[in-house]
């Protein structure tokens, strides 16, 4: 597999085996990954490997505070609900075909909806959560750089068989993360990436989203 493959074949995984992980494999993703490019070489990223009963403990955690509807607050300014027409157009078909592609009206399947919801706080069963962290008042930059490092995590990954869901949502109760996993105050929690083995024969792992052409983002200046 080369990198254009790699790159086109990667999409957000939402079922998986139920198969463990090596932690060899991961070191090897990980290992793989820290050549990702960041500015000045600071490398402001750092990981947590959240597997087994720690997994599970966490999700519990996470899903609790969903149902309770605890407060979000994310460690960093999300997306905003003033997005540009052609961004908000792009979230909602991203929610739409979702919704389509699950049989979810969610109007009316209050009790699917929240099933659905709730898939992202349980990691979509997958057996390992990846947590990307980076340090409190360095600057949104570092934001960039955990980017690539995501990246990088992602396209590594299906060198070895397996696929990933990149998540932000999680990231809403970054205070449960810290206090579970016993992560400094210092840190800021990012995103989730989780990791495992694909279940091909899964419905909702069917579906793929649209790109944009490169004539809609791009103009050349000569």
């Amino acid at each position: 597999m080369n990198v254009k493959e790699a790159i086109k074949k990667r999409f957000s995984t939402r079922a998986y085996l139920n198969k463990p992980v090596s932690k060899d494999i991961i070191y090897k993703i990980l290992d793989i990954a820290r050549f990702s490019p960041s500015g000045h070489n600071i490398q402001p990223w750092e990981v947590a490997v959240v597997m087994g009963k720690k997994k599970e403990e966490l999700a519990e955690k996470l899903m609790e505070a969903v149902i309770d509807k605890k407060e979000r607050r994310f460690d960093y300014e999300h997306y905003t609900k003033n997005l540009p027409p052609k961004l908000k157009e792009r979230h909602n078909t991203c929610n739409r075909l979702i919704f389509e592609h699950k049989n979810i009206d969610p109007k009316k399947d209050k009790e699917k909806l929240f099933e659905h919801i709730l898939q992202n706080f349980k990691f979509f069963d997958a057996p390992v959560e990846l947590i990307l962290m980076t340090y409190k008042g360095i600057g949104d930059a570092a934001f960039l750089d955990i980017g690539m490092f995501a990246q990088s995590i992602m396209l590594t990954a299906l060198e070895f068989g397996l696929a990933t869901c990149p998540q932000t949502s999680i990231a809403m109760y970054p205070d449960i993360i810290r206090e579970t996993l016993q992560i400094d105050e210092d840190k800021i929690i990012v995103m989730g990436l989780a990791l495992g083995y694909p279940d091909n024969e899964a419905h909702i792992n069917k579906l793929r989203m649209p790109r944009d052409e490169v004539e809609r983002f791009t103009t050349f200046f000569e």
